[in-house]
């Protein structure tokens, strides 16, 4: 059984461009869902019309983003931007672009 908060997370997750089966996994990390909601919600990505393939991308730098402290905002948007502009177009693209980004906020 899902809780009213989960079901909240699937619906919007499928609006976004998830498929159900990535949007129930994706709400059941609280912390991730409650990022990948953020996403959302932040980059109107419900009206973007994402396709199925960046959907999967942001919600995988969701979960990136909930593995870190401090993530910062101006990282955040650049690489959801490099996926709405689909100059990235897998999920170890945005892993490795994640990486080296974070690595600059852990440095300064």
């Amino acid at each position: 059984m899902t809780s009213p908060s989960s079901d909240g997370f699937v619906s919007l997750f499928k609006s976004a461009g998830l498929p159900q089966s990535k949007a129930v996994e994706a709400a059941k990390n609280a912390k991730g869902a409650a990022i990948l909601r953020d996403l959302i919600l932040s980059h109107n990505l419900v009206s973007a019309g994402l396709s199925e393939k960046q959907a999967v991308l942001v919600s995988a730098l969701a979960l990136q983003l909930g593995k870190a402290q401090n993530a910062g905002s101006e990282a955040r948007a650049y690489i959801t931007k490099a996926i709405l502009e689909e100059k990235l177009k897998s999920v170890d693209q945005v892993n490795g672009l994640w990486s080296r980004a974070f690595s600059h906020v852990r440095d300064s």
